[in-house]
């Protein structure tokens, strides 16, 4: 019987026998320093009150007031020609969905970074942010360039109730479960829904749903 080989793939050159993650584990560098950042903990009161955060966190010190965000937002819409405001949101947009890892909350946790943390992980090639926190940095982008923005959040399933309880007193959607920012152009004043999460399957996204609410911000 023959030895047995390491079979490669075409595409990367690495044996079958080791799988992405083994792959992906080996090249990534653990980095301690990453994981020394301040914080806090808040008591979760619901959906209102994490957009309300998010409010505060786009307009605040690290947030359209920031520099940093301002230089960032810059030169991701440098090339760009002046006043052209649809590929300005745009670009915003390409940039937040190819520059970071989505990946979802702690279990119990419902957790949000602030935009210049988001563009600081960024730049250490370490932004992993989740639906709220794309949408606080995508927004926030928009802002920092005079573009306005909001908060969408949004119910896909309907809700479960007691079988005594009437129809009449059924809801018409559950929990609310996701939330995605939009951007407006000044000169058709049209919303455009800027969401990495649901990338090109946006337009079935939005036949999903059940419920939805708007957030303005400022």
């Amino acid at each position: 019987m023959r030895a047995p080989r390491a079979v490669c793939d075409s595409f990367d050159g690495l044996p079958r026998e080791e799988t992405f993650v083994t792959a992906h584990l080996r090249a990534n560098t653990y980095d301690p320093r990453y994981n020394q950042v301040p914080g806090q903990v808040l008591e979760y009161r619901g959906t209102p009150d994490t957009v309300a955060k998010m409010v505060e966190l786009s307009l605040g010190k690290r947030g359209e007031q920031s520099i940093l965000v301002r230089r960032h937002a810059e030169q991701i819409v440098g090339n760009l020609r002046p006043k052209d405001y649809a590929s300005e949101v745009m670009a915003i947009y390409y940039w937040w969905t190819r520059s970071g890892r989505y990946t979802r909350d702690p279990l119990h946790v419902e957790l949000l970074k602030d935009p210049q943390r988001m563009v600081e992980d960024a730049d250490a090639g370490r932004l992993v942010c989740d639906c709220d926190e794309l949408a606080t940095g995508i927004a926030t982008d928009c802002m920092v360039i005079g573009a306005k923005a909001r908060f969408v959040t949004v119910a896909f399933k309907p809700r479960q109730h007691p079988p005594w309880l009437p129809r009449s007193r059924v809801g018409r959607a559950g929990p609310f479960t996701h939330v995605f920012a939009q951007a407006q152009d000044p000169r058709t004043q049209i919303w455009w829904t800027l969401d990495p999460v649901a990338g090109r399957r946006a337009e079935r996204m939005h036949q999903r749903v059940r419920q939805m609410r708007i957030y303005p911000i400022g």
